[in-house]
């Protein structure tokens, strides 16, 4: 599938879903790229510096349905849903669903054979306004989103998990990531956006306007930081639920394992990240604090199973 940029299209949206493969094991990167083989005749992209990872071709999935909208304005849009699947460290998958709103050539509804030879775009008829559109999306959390991109994203997720080759065990049960987003290209001369909240639903919200990026680049900035978001909020949970300082060592250190067998070396922000959208990285990260928590989160494990050892030799050589 041939590369878009945001000058394409006046608006891309997407959803990311997060979580761990369904399997005991990581998977080595001839496994991964077998996994993620989904598409007869496509190629899987995978690296494995600074960080192993791999990436399925695209799948596309046929919409007729409303457009976003923070007005509930009720415009219809036809076209397909790109969705790829990617696997980080043999771990952990995500799902990313997306399209690129545009406008259409006719003001009728024309064949899927049409649409087909546009793939990961669909088409507005009649009058949308692209600012109402992406405000419903990715901004307001009472906005109408039309759409179901996050459904999309959750069944490419499913599908995978269901693979034959996975053994269907998690190595801690916790719950997925979501992030919803939308991309503009602004007008010339236009600035850069970038606004960012969580709804009650712990769903992200994040709404861009960049020039000139290529949407690959942009959705390998969006899945990274969902990664990481992902990974503090499970060190997060795994942390809350060991309740560190208290009750048995033994069951203290039991709880707090898949941090340090599944979690830990995750942790690369920007590893995947293009050169120019790292500044757009680092605003997320100074406005959360997402790499201050989680050094305060490691080291507060760190500190504790260093306790732990301590108390555990000592009471060795006191017997």
């Amino acid at each position: 599938m041939s590369s878009r940029t945001a000058s394409d299209g006046a608006l891309t949206i997407g959803e990311v879903r997060t979580g761990f493969l369904r399997h005991s094991t990581s998977f080595s990167p001839a496994a991964s790229s077998l996994l993620l083989d989904l598409v007869p005749g496509e190629q899987v992209r995978h690296a494995s510096r600074p960080r192993a990872y791999a990436i399925s071709p695209e799948s596309l999935t046929g919409v007729d349905c409303s457009m976003p909208s923070q007005s509930g304005r009720q415009v219809r849009g036809v076209g397909t849903v790109a969705s790829r699947v990617t696997l980080t460290g043999g771990r952990i998958l995500q799902a990313c669903s997306h399209t690129t709103i545009v406008r259409a050539e006719r003001d009728f509804r024309q064949p899927w054979s049409h649409y087909l030879g546009r793939p990961g775009a669909v088409e507005f008829l009649g009058k949308m306004n692209v600012d109402d559109a992406a405000s419903g999306f990715a901004e307001d959390d009472d906005g109408f989103r039309g759409i179901e991109l996050g459904a999309i994203a959750e069944h490419a997720m499913n599908n995978l998990q269901n693979s034959s080759m996975l053994d269907g065990k998690l190595p801690v049960k916790v719950p997925r990531g979501s992030w919803r987003w939308a991309f503009q290209c602004p007008e010339p001369g236009g600035r850069y956006l970038f606004r960012f909240k969580i709804l009650k639903d712990g769903t992200r919200l994040m709404r861009l306007s960049a020039p000139g990026h290529d949407v690959a680049d942009l959705m390998d900035l969006v899945e990274d930081m969902a990664l990481h978001d992902w990974l503090l909020s499970t060190v997060e949970g795994i942390v809350e639920r060991a309740e560190l300082g208290s009750g048995p060592t033994e069951k203290m250190l039991i709880r707090v394992r898949p941090v340090i067998d599944h979690v830990l070396h995750h942790w690369m922000p920007g590893a995947r990240v293009k050169q120019e959208l790292l500044p757009l990285w680092d605003s997320l990260d100074r406005v959360q604090g997402l790499t201050r928590q989680w050094d305060i989160l490691v080291n507060r494990v760190r500190d504790q199973l260093a306790m732990s050892t301590i108390t555990m030799l000592s009471a060795a050589a006191a017997k």
